[in-house]
């Protein structure tokens, strides 16, 4: 502002002025290239701006306000022309392409005339050719069987099966083979009548056991009443005994209390009585007919699979008695198919009707079958799928399941935000918050990472440091070099720069380094002061970078801030074990 302004203005005013411009300036700076953001990025920016500058001058908001409108008025005019210019160019290329494109549309139809022309022409020349090879086929046929009936007329006795042309015109011969016919033949009579039954008699059987099936499970209630009449007599046996010992209550109290016990009884497997409970295990029809229809049900999904009805047989799997169907052994059967109908495979097929019939109380039964649906779906770009998946909580969390969404991010960018969000929230629920906090930074929400890792005290500085190599940007540098929140900070500039001088990201530190030194004001001797992680040795091979990597300068300010120190003095560099420069505490 111009002191010589008509107006007065506070301090209040300058320190707002002051808020404002660090506002606009460090909403540039989490641009990801200030100098390549789009005009309408900057436009939010001020806008924003102008925003906070209305509601801090509130004598003059109205005007403030009204000007603001006008502005929003006018760019929204323009980006309407701008619409409208864009579609009417779009109409007016196609109106001035009808001609050329009706031209070549009328070219290609004649080609396609022409073409039919062919194709009809030599149809015909192809069916004339088979009615000829038909007419001569029928003829070769009819001389065939004639020359057939010749043959027969002139050779009425064929020769007989198992004997030789001479054999047969041998009488000896033949009736030998008459009398090993007329043994055969005795012998086969006789196993028709030992060895076989009519049809009658498999119907008479069944219609018996049904009968004898339906008696046994008339029985078996039978049996079941019985038993619980025993279990309830000897329940108010063992009552009244106990009663007629102490006597506390009346008899008619006691027995209505007791008899209420006894009719919500029920029959157990395990009540038997003076019974072997091994032979009832190993003659209970029960567990006979279980074992049954699960065989016919397992048998009735391997029909509908090989009958390629892979629908039906998912779902038959799916519902299957106690999940037997719903193991890698299904999961390879539908991955080995590789012909069929429909949009879906059937193998992802299978994962979708598992994931929509389960609940989030009832998970899969094994983390593999989790990793390979996943890996299914993204394998055949099915990302929503995934998305209900891991929001619908269908699945099993692990690291594993995380670190193959991420991949996949990585290698299609068009979903890596997407990724990156469902990977955060997996990561989140298995307890890997390192790798949740670098999802979040990966998708630009810097604050958001911060607030995530201040608010998780499992954070340890090496998942500091493996989320800024993961995410290895100056912002989030300078993030975890500040306090946040009213706490203090989680890294100290010595300490990343010590770190990272070492790696293939010095070029980074060095950038730290350089920002503080530009800042001016002492920033950079009262960072190096106040530095509690760094030891003066530390510092001290950070200059040592700098001179190596040509940076005299921060070499130098590094050097001097490390001297000024009381009792800090330089070491002459011919001794071996000496450092550039340490304390000596008097």
């Amino acid at each position: 502002m111009d002191k010589s302004a008509p107006f007065f203005i506070t301090a209040n005013d300058k320190k707002f002025m002051k808020s404002l411009y660090d506002f606009i300036s460090s909403e540039k700076e989490r641009l990801c290239s200030p100098t390549a953001a789009t005009d309408e990025q900057r436009y939010f920016i001020y806008s924003a701006a102008f925003d906070k500058v209305i509601e801090h001058a509130t004598s003059y908001k109205p005007i403030l306000a009204a000007i603001k409108k006008e502005y929003d008025d006018f760019i929204a005019a323009v980006k309407t022309n701008d619409h409208s210019a864009k579609l009417a160019h779009g109409k007016q290329k196609a109106m001035i392409a009808q001609p050329t494109s009706l031209m070549y549309f009328q070219k290609r139809a004649a080609q396609l005339q022409e073409r039919i022309a062919i194709i009809k022409r030599d149809t015909a020349e192809v069916q004339a050719e088979l009615i000829t090879i038909q007419q001569c086929g029928e003829h070769h046929r009819d001389s065939n069987q004639q020359q057939n009936l010749d043959e027969q007329a002139q050779n009425p006795v064929g020769q007989i099966p198992g004997l030789t042309l001479n054999e047969s015109l041998s009488s000896e011969a033949l009736e030998k083979h008459l009398k090993f016919l007329e043994e055969k033949r005795t012998e086969l009579l006789k196993k028709k009548k030992s060895q076989f039954v009519p049809m009658q008699v498999k119907d008479e059987l069944n219609i018996k056991m049904n009968s004898i099936m339906k008696q046994r499970d008339e029985l078996a209630l039978d049996n079941d009443r019985l038993r619980l009449r025993c279990k309830q007599l000897t329940f108010l046996k063992k009552a009244i005994d106990s009663w007629d010992k102490s006597m506390n209550l009346p008899l008619e109290e006691f027995l209505n209390s007791e008899l209420k016990t006894i009719s919500q009884m029920k029959v157990c497997e395990t009540d038997y009585y003076g019974i072997n409970t091994d032979i009832v295990e190993e003659d209970d029809p029960g567990k006979i007919k279980q074992s049954k229809l699960l065989k016919d049900y397992i048998q009735r999904f391997s029909d509908l699979f090989e009958g390629g009805e892979f629908e039906a047989a998912a779902y038959h799997a799916v519902k299957s008695p106690g999940g037997i169907l719903i193991n890698m052994e299904t999961v390879e059967l539908f991955r080995s198919v590789s012909v069929y109908k429909g949009e879906l495979p059937p193998l992802l097929l299978f994962f979708q009707i598992l994931m929509i019939a389960s609940t989030p109380e009832d998970h899969l039964p094994g983390q593999e079958l989790s990793l390979e649906g996943v890996r299914c779906a993204l394998q055949h770009g099915y990302i929503e799928f995934v998305t209900f998946w891991v929001t619908q909580h269908r699945l099993i969390y692990s690291e594993e399941l995380g670190d193959i969404i991420c991949s996949h991010g990585d290698e299609d960018p068009r979903v890596a935000d997407t990724c990156l969000a469902l990977a955060h929230i997996v990561y989140t629920a298995c307890g890997v918050l390192k790798k949740a906090a670098l999802c979040l930074c990966r998708q630009g929400l810097a604050s958001g990472a911060l607030e995530f890792i201040y608010k998780n005290k499992g954070f340890t500085v090496e998942d500091c440091m493996f989320v800024l190599r993961g995410c290895p940007t100056l912002a989030l540098m300078q993030d975890l070099t500040e306090p946040f929140g009213g706490k203090p900070a989680l890294l100290s500039v010595g300490f990343i720069c010590h770190s990272l001088l070492s790696t293939d990201l010095e070029d980074l530190a060095f950038q730290l380094l350089q920002k503080l030194y530009s800042d001016g004001q002492g920033v950079l001797e009262k960072t190096i002061l106040d530095d509690v992680m760094s030891s003066v040795e530390t510092w001290s091979e950070i200059a040592t970078h700098c001179e190596r990597k040509a940076r005299p300068q921060l070499a130098q300010k590094i050097i001097s801030t490390l001297l000024s120190q009381p009792g800090a003095v330089s070491l002459p560099e011919e001794q071996e074990s000496a450092l550039l420069m340490a304390h000596v505490f008097m």
